[in-house]
């Protein structure tokens, strides 16, 4: 259905408002099935058709917020440029830094899954048990299974908290390495020229 027919229809136009409470006070992503078990009376084509209403009237300027498709759900989220004033009310946790080994290995993990520990030591060239640990504290990573190699050691991949921490529909939505790579040298030549 598209955003021109959506806006003709009078069932997709009457859940925009109550969509919007809805997901205004939901603390998660909400996926399309939860919200037809919320508007149980409405389809998932037409909840489909009102969340990308919503989402075309939100990403207008002038608003504070939008609407982003998060870990497989849908979720309203406060505009980067506005965040400033939000931390200073909001009920922000401390976030406590990663350290560059935990990010590379949390890297590892978000695009080699599911991957083992020892896969993730050989690639890093250094032990990982210690930050797998603490990812795993943070919600961030997660036992997916076990691989069929010889003492079946665990298989680690990412989680929902993951996809929403990174701003992710899915995985999918993971810049490509070798994009990823150009980026960072980029931004190391600007760090380096801003030194001089």
């Amino acid at each position: 259905m598209s955003s021109d027919n959506a806006t003709a229809d009078p069932a997709v136009e009457a859940m925009v408002p109550a969509l919007e409470a809805v997901l205004f006070s939901a603390p998660e992503p909400l996926t399309v099935r939860t919200l037809a078990g919320v508007f149980s009376g409405s389809t998932p084509e037409i909840i489909e058709a009102a969340l990308h209403l919503l989402q075309q009237r939100l990403d207008t300027p002038g608003r504070g917020v939008r609407l982003m498709p998060l870990a497989g759900g849908w979720q309203l989220r406060t505009r980067e440029e506005y965040f400033q004033f939000v931390q200073g009310i909001a009920k922000v946790e401390r976030e406590e830094r990663i350290s560059p080994a935990g990010i590379e290995t949390l890297s590892v993990v978000a695009y080699k899954q599911p991957v083992t520990r020892a896969e993730v030591d050989a690639i890093r060239g250094a032990a990982s048990a210690p930050h797998l640990r603490l990812l795993m504290e943070r919600g961030l990573i997660r036992v997916t299974g076990r691989a069929d190699v010889p003492g079946a050691p665990f298989n680690y991949g990412t989680t929902k908290q993951f996809l929403k921490h990174f701003g992710l529909q899915s995985t999918k939505d993971l810049p490509d390495p070798k994009e990823l790579a150009k980026l960072l040298a980029e931004q190391g030549r600007a760090r380096t020229s801003d030194l001089a």
